[in-house]
């Protein structure tokens, strides 16, 4: 278990060996859910830069707030910094003019998976990369916030979704975020370069001053499913509860399976999901119909009736926090690129468990005999063929440009470029 003593101890010792060692070399971080303030971090993040600024991001329109952020990479590039800035094509609605000045500065910006490589929808073309985060120098920003208005607070957006991220400075977590970059970069064949640690940084790194503060998980399925297999295990090692903080909440069997399990042996398991929800395949459908699959009597579920709720993350007997941007539905667990952060730094469970509280407060539990105009049903029972339709079209691999993945390629790319020190 990582405390603050061991920092402070870790911190004299090599300051005595270097002084130059700066404080900030070791994991500090912040949760928040305001939407202005994940405006205010990214902006801090991305002036304050000197060597590089890495931004992916699931959707990006063109609101003043996205703008802001395009000139200030802009600005950023023109000074000197390596900025790369991805956004899955899918919810890629972004300033064309703003993003082609960047490019002429010499900054990379990449449409991932671009829906144009597609002729016949297929599984590559329902994969989207659902990732969100944002690295600069020693600093960092992840978890659920897009670079869109609909995620800004009262002054920068629309207070739509109810949001979870964390701010940190630290070089460790830094280092790592690069890795998912460099990975991402190799799928599409750019060469992204690293930042070189110093000779003060080989010497954290010689002492293990460097503790494993976080471990890192994504998920590229059919090739790796990190993030899927972490869960199920964490539900098998639960002893005594399970808190579930999930706005996209969809039946998958082996999840449900292995829940249902841990309930059958006394751990208590609470769920926090929205009453409403922005994408159309879930909008008319009810909780009770959601989660009939998990009723239990060691199961409460809770909806969220105000903003539109869009936290992802599971704590596990309150020893294990995992999150990020992996939704519980059936496109994070079969498709999508996602990534999500494991830890179990008590400082970092507590804030995160004083939202998920503030949140439950503004819960109601859902109501099994709730019903809904015919209108509803014809309206959910069309989505829910839908979704049967899309995973058919999902089992298969057509549509799979030839030239977009070497997927023999992937397997290897985890830490190229990168050194062994991760």
């Amino acid at each position: 278990m990582i405390n603050q003593e061991f920092y402070d101890n870790a911190l004299k010792t090599l300051q005595q060996l270097s002084p130059e060692i700066q404080e900030y070399q070791f994991p500090h971080l912040r949760l928040f859910t305001d939407g202005d303030e994940f405006y205010q971090k990214l902006w801090q993040m991305i002036d304050e830069s000197k060597t590089y600024c890495w931004i992916l991001t699931y959707a990006m329109d063109k609101s003043l707030a996205a703008n802001i952020t395009l000139y200030k990479l802009i600005n950023a590039q023109q000074r000197g910094v390596n900025v790369v800035l991805f956004v899955d094509d899918l919810q890629g609605h972004y300033n064309n003019k703003l993003t082609k000045l960047l490019q002429s500065y010499g900054g990379v910006f990449l449409n991932l998976n671009p829906l144009s490589a597609f002729k016949i929808y297929g599984q590559e073309f329902f994969r989207r990369h659902h990732e969100k985060m944002a690295v600069a120098d020693h600093k960092a920003i992840f978890g659920t916030s897009n670079i869109e208005s609909h995620y800004g607070g009262v002054k920068w957006g629309k207070q739509t979704f109810h949001d979870i991220n964390t701010y940190t400075e630290g070089r460790h977590l830094s280092y790592n975020l690069q890795k998912h970059f460099m990975y991402l970069a190799s799928l599409y064949k750019i060469q992204l370069n690293p930042h070189k640690p110093t000779p003060n940084e080989d010497l954290l790194y010689t002492f293990n001053a460097f503790p494993p503060y976080y471990e890192f998980f994504k998920t590229h399925p059919p090739f790796n499913r990190q993030i899927q297999t972490q869960i199920i295990e964490s539900i098998k090692n639960a002893k005594d509860n399970i808190k579930i903080v999930q706005a996209y909440y969809y039946s998958v069997r082996i999840f449900e399976k292995h829940l249902r399990e841990a309930m059958d042996r006394g751990v208590k398991v609470e769920i926090i999901t929205a009453d409403k929800r922005d994408q159309p395949v879930y909008r008319y459908a009810f909780n009770r119909i959601l989660f009939q699959g998990v009723i239990h009597r060691n199961l409460k579920v809770y909806e969220f009736p105000e903003q539109l709720l869009h936290m992802k993350g599971y704590v596990f007997d309150n020893k294990q926090l995992f999150y990020g941007s992996f939704n519980n539905d059936r496109w994070s667990w079969k498709l999508n690129h996602e990534f999500n952060i494991l830890t179990e730094d008590e400082n970092e469970i507590k804030m995160f468990m004083d939202i998920y509280n503030e949140t439950k407060l503004r819960t109601r539990q859902i109501d099994y005999k709730k019903t809904g105009t015919p209108l509803r049903w014809i309206k959910m029972k069309f989505w829910e063929w839908f979704i049967y339709q899309s995973e058919i079209l999902m089992s298969k691999n057509q549509g799979y440009h030839p030239n977009k993945y070497k997927y023999n390629y992937l397997l290897n790319t985890w830490d190229d470029g990168i050194g062994n020190y991760f």
